[in-house]
């Protein structure tokens, strides 16, 4: 009952909506570190599939990360591997179709079983979540909540996360989007003697990020090529310091299949 709403693109690995459907969703993501960071500048390139089962009307199974990544960190060796697996579930537990709105609580749980060559593993991790959709006609809102909870907090960072997304359907099929992300370090870990996070691609376990920020901005739109086939692109850029942390600027691209 929610197919005029258009997901989000951005931070796809932690930025839920509250919809429950079976789906797969193909990700690539290009991501570029700033040249004054800990990292010295150079890319990351992400390639990424992720499964959605709505087991009943409300509940349904997410499996957000996988995929392969390749690293080109001017700080570190040139080198590629493996991400990290996380899955969960989620249950809507608040429907109302005539007023187009949605709420949905969710938790999932990410191995540790990435390659640390691309800086994944090191740390399991348990992300609890909150999502809510609302539309009026041809503008929607979509937002989420999610608290990265390490289960070593030596190994890894606690880091509290948001995004906010906004679209219009300018035309049938069509919708331009905004989307705002942020994320918050609450305390610092011991693994690892930087002063930049993992963002939202890893848990690095930092020593030195307790009370920074990130926030960045992404500009973007989703094309349905079909009712069940849809193409997003974002292009994110920081609106915070980006010597400070990991994002640079980032392209996403999305192509989802959903029934």
């Amino acid at each position: 009952g929610f197919e005029q709403f258009y997901n989000p693109v951005g931070n796809p690995l932690y930025f839920e909506t509250p919809f429950n459907n079976t789906s797969v969703r193909f990700l690539y993501l290009h991501h570029d570190f700033d040249s004054k960071s800990q990292l010295a500048g150079g890319d990351l390139n992400v390639y990424a599939v992720q499964a959605r089962v709505a087991l009943t009307e409300r509940l349904g199974f997410i499996a957000t990360k996988d995929g392969y990544s390749d690293l080109n960190a001017k700080a570190l060796p040139k080198d590629e591997g493996w991400n990290d697996i996380a899955a969960g579930l989620k249950y809507a537990f608040y429907v109302d179709r005539e007023s187009d709105f949605v709420a949905t609580l969710g938790a999932r749980y990410q191995l540790g079983n990435g390659d640390a060559k691309v800086l994944q593993g090191g740390v399991q991790e348990l992300s609890p979540f909150v999502s809510i959709a609302k539309g009026w006609d041809k503008f929607h809102l979509i937002g989420d909540l999610t608290d990265r909870l390490p289960l070593d907090n030596d190994k890894g960072n606690n880091v509290l996360q948001w995004d906010l997304h906004a679209d219009y359907e300018v035309c049938p099929g069509v919708a331009p989007m905004l989307e705002l992300h942020g994320l918050h370090y609450l305390d610092d870990g011991n693994r690892t003697p930087l002063a930049v996070g993992g963002a939202d691609y890893s848990n690095l376990g930092s020593q030195f990020v307790s009370g920074s920020t990130v926030m960045w901005l992404g500009v973007g739109a989703r094309f349905k090529l079909t009712p069940q086939l849809s193409l997003g692109a974002t292009y994110e850029f920081p609106l915070t310091n980006p010597k400070a942390d990991i994002f640079g600027d980032r392209v996403t691209v999305d192509l989802e299949l959903t029934w």
